[in-house]
């Protein structure tokens, strides 16, 4: 009786031990055909505030003949599959931004890809949250708040041309090993809260304010080719770093701006110095982040980055 005893214990024991190390684990999803033990999906977490970044990892490295044609659709925008920069053939990662007014609740990616059999689909869900956010009361110049119709014309213009560059970005990758910050300042205004200008609300942050005095130098936070590099309306003297895979950063209200577009410039690279040009409070770096076109927390994508380049078994 007593040996019996001890080994439901121990059984037990095992049990326990084995459901807390996989609560630790990535989620992973496995493919449902043939190639089941082959195709692996691997997600850090179910659970994703809205603005972040959701990091996919797919290992297909022992399918043969290898899957093709590997997209992620979320939220009506299709995403695309790259090759890993760390692993051989047959591992790809994806990065999904979670658009900031994603609605709270369970939703679902689906990922598609050919193989000899067809074309597959795989649902991976998720669990978005409700980022917490808090609200800038700025005092700004009542021009930038309620823009006459020249202005507005000028400012829409703007829009459409850097929505064209978010859309025609390159699709290889350029960047190399993890981001940086552009610059060594204290955070004055993290993305996501919602902006009240002179009483008025009008937008929500979609990027960090670094508190910085005028002329303080920033540097690319990783290779990549420079898109725009002139004054805008809102963003005053800005520059727009495309870094392929559908990722592009911005650094805004520059008093000077050191690059060109067109230029290539690696990590580190003097791009330009912090000023109070555009709609701004006072002297500081607005630095943002675009993946696939939706502006992302960049703290958050940093992390994520990380994660990515970092050499780990899965």
């Amino acid at each position: 009786m007593m040996k019996r005893t001890v080994h439901i214990v121990a059984f037990l024991i095992v049990i326990t031990v084995i459901l807390c190390a996989e609560w630790r684990l990535p989620l992973t999803v496995s493919a449902q055909n043939q190639n089941e033990e082959s195709l692996k999906i691997i997600v850090p977490t179910k659970k994703i505030a809205n603005g972040d970044v959701l990091l996919l990892q797919i290992m297909a490295g022992n399918l043969k003949p290898p899957v093709s044609k590997m997209q992620i659709d979320f939220n009506r925008t299709t995403y695309r599959v790259n090759r890993h920069p760390l692993k051989g053939d047959g591992a790809y990662f994806a990065l999904v931004g979670i658009p900031y007014h994603t609605k709270p609740g369970a939703q679902t990616l689906t990922l598609k890809y050919a193989d000899p059999n067809g074309y597959q689909t795989r649902q991976i869900p998720i669990d978005v949250v409700g980022g917490k956010y808090r609200t800038d009361v700025l005092k700004v110049d009542s021009r930038r708040v309620d823009p006459n119709k020249k202005d507005r014309k000028r400012a829409n213009h703007e829009h459409q041309e850097v929505k064209h560059i978010y859309a025609s970005g390159s699709t290889a990758r350029i960047w190399a090993g993890p981001f940086q910050m552009p610059v060594g300042n204290e955070i004055s205004s993290s993305y996501g809260n919602r902006r009240v200008f002179n009483g008025k609300l009008k937008s929500y942050h979609n990027g960090l304010d670094f508190r910085s005095p005028k002329g303080t130098p920033v540097y690319a936070t990783n290779s990549g080719i420079v898109r725009v590099a002139k004054n805008l309306f809102y963003s005053g003297n800005a520059v727009i770093m495309d870094h392929g895979t559908e990722i592009f950063t911005i650094y805004a209200h520059l008093s000077k701006i050191k690059v060109a577009v067109g230029q290539r410039i690696e990590k580190g690279h003097l791009i330009g110095l912090t000023g109070a040009t555009g709609r701004v409070s006072g002297p500081h770096l607005h630095w943002g982040v675009k993946v696939n076109g939706v502006a992302v927390n960049p703290l958050q994508f940093v992390e994520v980055m990380d994660r990515l380049v970092q050499r780990h078994e899965n």
